[in-house]
């Protein structure tokens, strides 16, 4: 199983507005896609996450990767993600 959510924009124009004619909708899903701002998305997701936790009695706290020293400096340790992918700058 994957755990991936994909949308294809163009066919979700269409089934909002199938009398759309085909390039018209391609040029609305295009900038859709473009555009994108996928904070929104992922705050639902973090929200999700503390909900399905709770649900299924799994504590998040102290697991989120980052731990306080006593200087009051934060170590964040990322996930392995593409989204926290060193930099070769």
């Amino acid at each position: 199983m994957t755990y991936k959510i994909e949308v294809d924009v163009l066919e979700a124009v269409g089934d909002f507005y199938p009398g759309l004619a085909l390039e018209d909708a391609k040029q609305i899903a295009e900038s859709i896609v473009n555009n994108w701002d996928y904070s929104n998305m992922f705050n639902g997701i973090a929200d999700d996450i503390s909900w399905y936790a709770d649900s299924h009695d799994i504590e998040l706290e102290g697991k989120d990767g980052v731990e306080e020293e006593s200087d009051n400096i934060y170590v964040l340790n990322s996930p392995k993600s593409e989204l926290f992918k060193e930099s070769d700058v």
